[in-house]
């Protein structure tokens, strides 16, 4: 996106803001830029999240008497679920990149926070009310108004797809060649995307199709499947997810997923010479490096020059290697993300960069609590003579 479409899309964001504070049912809202949503709350203790993407396409990006109907029918929902009961047959789950939602919003109990939980390397399942005309998500405070646990919230949600699930199975004969099933969720109605979170279903593909199957999730909405994927047509397999992830309206992966022999969903992974290894590798790289760089914003926002919140970094070897590359300032506590190697940054302008591996065998790298992606919370850099061990193994 260009510079002036930012803009205009960030003006179209403040507007709807001010007119959902306008609101005398609106408790508190805010605009969160990176996601491009509103979160808010209604004094009722209604709290929901407006997609402002939708609102954005629909109205042009011009601001008038339409959008604030709609902003308005969005908002103030009259069938919302007041209690347990009736919000148990409306969860379903949902996958987002990790950190959705992580911008509180403040009740009348303080910052709430929505419920979510990793999910899959930089991805995390959250869970929704499906309601007509929205989607309201799971809080942290709706669980206390509710009486319920995290872990009863998510197994209903999934049982609540599980009629879903079955019908789809009907799809997966074995195959004569390669076969793609497209599964559309375009109204974003049916959760059809949200099915590989349900436990054994993909496994459950494998048994009936009698292949190890491909998943690709390039949007939030909807999802394909591969079966008898060869490793050739995985090369062509991967340009088509990263156009389905370039025209999605919230882009989620193109890291291609399979299962493991205990059919538990993992990312899908090949040997270096398998002819798909760099773009599943750039998919892997180009998915943290998103993930981590708005957890960086957010971060240092929250944090405000507190610690150092390095960012995480794409680099290309000579040999067209894609790895990635964090740094360790001097002198300064600091929150590392995961990489492949470490830039030791010194006051002196000494400068040399070890891959992570070699530098936890000789320093303690423990992950700091709370973050998904992780971070790992380091102080001055080691002692010398570790320092000059190091240097040794400097590339």
């Amino acid at each position: 996106m260009g510079f002036l479409g930012g803009v205009w899309r960030n003006r179209f964001g403040r507007r709807v803001l001010e007119q959902v504070l306008a609101y005398d049912a609106v408790e508190s809202a805010e605009y969160d830029e990176r996601a491009y949503e509103i979160a808010y709350r209604l004094k009722n203790g209604y709290a929901a999240r407006l997609n402002l993407d939708t609102l954005y396409q629909r109205f042009d990006g011009k601001i008038g008497a339409g959008l604030f109907q709609a902003v308005e029918n969005l908002l103030l929902p009259p069938d919302a679920p007041a209690d347990w009961e009736q919000v148990a047959t409306k969860l379903r789950p949902v996958l987002r990149r990790a950190g959705y939602g992580a911008a509180n919003v403040e009740g009348p109990q303080g910052h709430d926070r929505v419920l979510a939980r990793p999910s899959l390397p930089f991805l995390s399942e959250l869970v929704v009310i499906d309601l007509p005309r929205t989607v309201q998500f799971v809080t942290e405070q709706d669980l206390s108004r509710w009486g319920v646990d995290a872990e009863t919230v998510y197994s209903i949600a999934h049982a609540n797809l599980t009629e879903l699930a079955m019908n789809t199975m009907e799809a997966f004969d074995p195959p004569q060649s390669v076969r793609v099933l497209e599964f559309a969720d375009d109204d974003g109605e049916s959760y059809v995307g949200s099915l590989p979170l349900v436990a054994g279903w993909l496994a459950g593909v494998r048994t009936r199709s009698e292949t190890r199957p491909l998943l690709f999730l390039p949007g939030h909405l909807g999802m394909f499947v591969v079966l008898g994927a060869t490793p050739e047509i995985t090369v062509q397999l991967m340009s088509l997810a990263q156009e389905r992830h370039e025209a999605a309206l919230r882009p989620l992966s193109t890291v291609p997923y399979t299962v493991d022999e205990e059919g538990e969903l993992i990312p899908f992974h090949v040997d270096s010479d398998h002819p798909a290894h760099t773009a599943i590798r750039h998919a892997q790289i180009q998915l943290a490096v998103g993930v981590y760089h708005a957890q960086t914003e957010r971060l240092r926002a929250e944090r405000e020059g507190e610690l150092g919140i390095p960012e995480l970094l794409a680099l290309r070897d000579p040999d067209g290697a894609e790895t990635t590359m964090t740094s360790w300032p001097d002198g300064i506590p600091n929150l590392l993300p995961k990489a492949d190697f470490i830039c030791f940054v010194g006051a002196g302008g000494d400068v040399f960069r070890v891959a992570w591996d070699e530098v936890a065998r000789l320093v303690a790298l423990e992950p700091s609590d709370d973050y998904h992606p992780p971070r790992y919370r380091v102080h001055d850099h080691p002692p010398a003579d570790i320092m000059t061990r190091l240097r040794a193994l400097a590339s």
